[in-house]
This record gives structure tokens, C-alpha cells and sequence, in this order.
């Protein structure tokens, strides 16, 4: 009776139920009648004491981990796009001032469905088998494992944008930029947006229906940057950042010679 509202007893419970029925010693008639009947009885509140533990704990705990499975496959993304920046930014994929460092591209220019700033196409593709662009209210993004995905680089202004078609500053973006992943809305159980910027900063912030969730609530560029959303952002697992650039100590070595 205890495994119906411990739930975690309820498979122990089962399995001495099945134990106890299958050694049943030689007995009377009588006693053979009450032995049938206990254990049938043990046997029915077992099998509800199951049912209990796999409405409130077993599926929670599958639904559980997929969703943190869904989250890490998230994060992995995140820094496979800040790979990409990196290696666009160490061989000057797009580098107009010329000084052997370039600049950070949007992610139709990374996947090379789209021509740095409306130019060339990368060849070859700093991010492969990735899918198409689709339009959010951020911009331009891609939907991979139940989360859009978007870049957003600097403007002269100093804001920061998603829009591929937007004027990028291009000196700030040899050392600016971030991007965001957060849920599609397709997939359930998936409740948190994930950011990360060129020095690999990882945060994470709650997500909801119309708050950073699917194609229509997008977070903004600057959502984990400026007031008032700043303060949703954590950082995710206490990741730390890392303090320089890729190329950053060959272009200056470079530079003293």
C-alpha cells in the first residue's frame, strides 16, 4: 500500500509481488485461497502503484531529458556558429580594410546561401548542411533540433542587427557580435533561450509563449545586452569566457615585425 503514494516503491513492490507469487509453498485448500487472494490484492496495488510512477516520475524524466538533451544540442550549435566566426575571422573571409582580420559574417553568409555583404559567397562554407533562411521577427534565421538560430552584427550606429540587408560596420564587427538561439515552438518541453558573443560568453534566459518563442517573439539583438531584458540573462553553468580572439596575437606579432 505504501508504493501507491511512494512512488518510487513501486516497482520494488511489483517485482516482491511476482517473487512471492511464483514460490508459492505446497497449502490446504484454505490457506491456498487466502495466499491467491493476498497476492492478488498485492498485485493489483502494485500494478497501480506503477501507474502512479510512470505518470509522475518516469515520463517526467524522459520528457525531462530530452529537454536537456535538446538544450545542450542547442548550446553546440551556438558554438559551432562561434567556430565558424572564428575561422571567418583568422583566414579574413571578409576583410575590406585589408588588415588581415576579418569581420564577422551573418549566418546566410556563413551556410553560403548568401554572399558576404551582398558580394561573393564563401567557398566553401564555413557552416555546411545547414538549412535555409527563414524570416522571424528578429530576421533572417535557421531552424535546426526545435530552435531558431540568428547572428546579429554592428551597425555604424552601434546597434545591432539580424538583417543581412543592413549596413554592418565592419571594423566593429571584426570584434562584435552575438547570437541567439531560443525555441521554435515546435518542439515541447523547451523553455529557455541561449546567447553567445565572440568571446564565447554563454547565457541563458526563461522562454515562454510570446516571450522569446517561436517565429513571432524573437528575442531582440540586444536582448541580453540592454535594460530592461539584461536581467532575465544568466550565465549558462558558469561558463567562462575567454578573454582573447582568435588571430588576435598573430596579427600584432605581425604587426611588430
Amino acid at each position: 500500500m505504501t508504493a501507491v503514494f511512494v512512488t518510487k516503491l513501486a516497482l520494488p513492490a511489483g517485482l516482491f509481488a511476482l517473487l512471492s507469487a511464483l514460490s508459492l509453498p505446497k497449502l490446504d485448500a484454505e490457506a491456498r485461497k487466502r495466499f491467491v487472494v493476498g497476492h492478488v490484492v498485492a498485485g493489483v496495488i502494485a500494478f497501480a502503484a506503477m501507474g502512479r510512477f510512470l505518470a509522475t516520475e518516469a515520463l517526467s524524466g524522459i520528457v525531462q531529458g530530452g529537454t536537456s538533451a535538446a538544450a545542450q544540442r542547442a548550446i553546440s550549435r551556438l558554438r559551432e556558429i562561434l567556430f565558424a566566426e572564428d575561422g571567418a575571422r583568422k583566414s579574413a573571409s571578409w576583410d575590406p580594410d585589408g588588415d588581415g582580420i576579418g569581420s564577422a559574417l551573418f549566418l546566410g553568409e556563413l551556410t553560403a546561401e548568401q554572399g558576404m555583404r551582398g558580394d561573393a559567397r564563401l567557398a566553401p562554407a564555413l557552416l555546411e548542411r545547414y538549412p535555409k533562411l527563414e524570416m522571424t521577427s528578429m530576421g533572417p534565421a535557421l531552424e535546426i533540433g526545435g530552435f531558431w538560430f540568428a547572428a546579429c552584427l554592428p551597425t555604424p550606429s552601434g546597434e545591432l542587427s539580424a538583417d543581412p540587408t543592413a549596413r554592418v560596420d565592419d571594423e566593429l564587427a571584426e570584434r562584435r557580435y552575438v547570437v541567439y538561439a531560443w525555441p521554435s515552438g515546435r518542439a515541447p518541453g523547451l523553455e529557455r533561450a541561449y546567447f553567445i558573443d565572440e568571446h564565447e560568453r554563454i547565457l541563458s534566459a526563461p522562454s515562454r509563449a510570446g516571450l522569446r518563442h517561436g517565429r513571432e517573439y524573437a528575442p531582440g539583438c540586444n536582448d541580453a545586452l540592454a535594460e530592461p531584458t539584461r536581467k532575465d540573462w544568466r550565465a549558462w553553468r558558469g561558463k567562462k569566457s575567454r578573454p582573447d580572439l582568435p588571430g588576435d596575437r598573430q596579427h600584432s606579432s605581425s604587426g611588430a615585425r
